[in-house]
């Protein structure tokens, strides 16, 4: 149920025509705007009007979410001020996947991956790399590859391009993502073309070539369902261990958490699940978190349980020493399950009750 397009910009086709026109002006006012305003005198924010990003910067923890093409458009300023404002690490939902990035063989297009680039450096931002090889979202030419040699080129290719395009400057990526299946024994996803033609191959070749072209860039498995004690998360484990054993270059874990009001950190012993990847030695990182409401409670009960689950999220990361929290959106206006109200802040990009526990959680006093 997660492998669907989870852009929430309907315009981005639209959006990178008017930000390639844009965005030079725009980046240029914020640099003007920078060398020209005198610097007010410094005063002391209080700690209860401190934003995510600055509690989380305090910590030296990354704390953030997807962005699309949005946060490059000058009518939407509500967007790129609130991404801003409350992140210090961003990953783009879509720009960087295979089909928008290399449509054809050999043809990379990196126009909107360089704009969001230039947005996070701009901001101060880590911009966290997703993602390489994923079964979704792959241009034509890769569904009619039957010849396991000349798929396997073909990830070469994708791969080396795409890290060595952004070595040095993207330090973080999911090489693999979504390949363990969710039926009986969890075994590799039977839809996925590169199981098909390949085998488990593919996963171990993605991460040696990924590293052969930044040796210094951080490398992870990324998937959903595996945040807690279960079939699939000992799936994971056991290739994650795998590769270890070979001597690749795996560096972590990325633990989706698409969950809703009612999921138990406790139930779910989802401590202990993340505790068991840290001991055998990787970094661990929630990677694309929402939270979505359900039921026909009152909406302010709802809400409260939704920040309740957060907190427990965040506090349960912070707890096993994990380095990043990611948000899956900035508002549940774009949100792909904006039905459910999943994130942290409202249609009016307004902070809601979970934004706050948040809040608390990095101030140290989760309620």
């Amino acid at each position: 149920m997660f492998v669907q397009n989870r852009d929430p910009s309907k315009n981005s086709r639209t959006l990178l025509s008017k930000v390639a026109i844009l965005t030079a002006c725009v980046l240029g006012a914020w640099v003007s705007s920078a060398q020209t305003v005198a610097t007010p005198p410094k005063t002391e924010t209080p700690k209860t009007e401190l934003s995510l990003r600055q509690l989380a910067d305090a910590r030296g923890f990354l704390i953030g979410g997807a962005i699309s093409a949005t946060v490059l458009d000058p009518d939407s300023p509500e967007y790129s001020e609130t991404v801003a404002k409350e992140y210090n690490v961003v990953v783009t939902e879509n720009a960087m996947k295979w089909a928008p990035i290399n449509n054809a063989p050999g043809q990379f297009n990196f126009t909107l991956a360089d704009l969001m680039l230039k947005y996070a450096d701009a901001h101060k931002q880590v911009l966290r790399g997703h993602t390489l090889v994923w079964h979704e979202q792959l241009p034509r030419y890769v569904g009619e590859i039957t010849d396991k040699a000349a798929l396997l080129a073909a990830i070469k290719e994708h791969v080396q391009g795409v890290v060595t395009q952004y070595k040095g400057r993207i330090k973080m990526w999911d090489v693999v993502n979504e390949t363990i299946s969710d039926g009986p024994g969890n075994p590799l996803r039977e839809n996925s073309p590169f199981v098909k033609i390949i085998g488990p191959e593919f996963i171990e070749m993605a991460f040696r070539w990924a590293h052969e072209a930044d040796p210094d860039a951080k490398l992870y498995y990324n998937d959903y369902n595996t945040e807690g004690l279960n079939g699939k998360s000992d799936a994971v484990y056991e290739l994650v261990k795998g590769l270890l054993a070979k001597g690749v270059s795996i560096h972590g874990v990325g633990f989706q958490t698409h969950v809703d009001m009612n999921f138990s950190v406790e139930t779910s012993k989802m401590r202990e699940n993340l505790e068991r990847f840290r001991k055998l030695g990787l970094a661990v990182q929630l990677t694309e978190v929402d939270v979505q409401l359900k039921g026909d409670a009152p909406k302010a009960e709802k809400l409260q349980q939704q920040a309740k689950v957060y907190s427990d999220l965040l506090t349960t990361c912070l707890a096993v020493k994990c380095e990043a929290f990611l948000v899956w959106g900035v508002t549940d206006q774009f949100s792909w399950r904006s039905s459910f109200k999943p994130l942290l802040f409202d249609e009016d990009y307004l902070p809601k009750p979970a934004y706050f526990a948040l809040r608390d959680v990095l101030l140290g006093t989760p309620k």
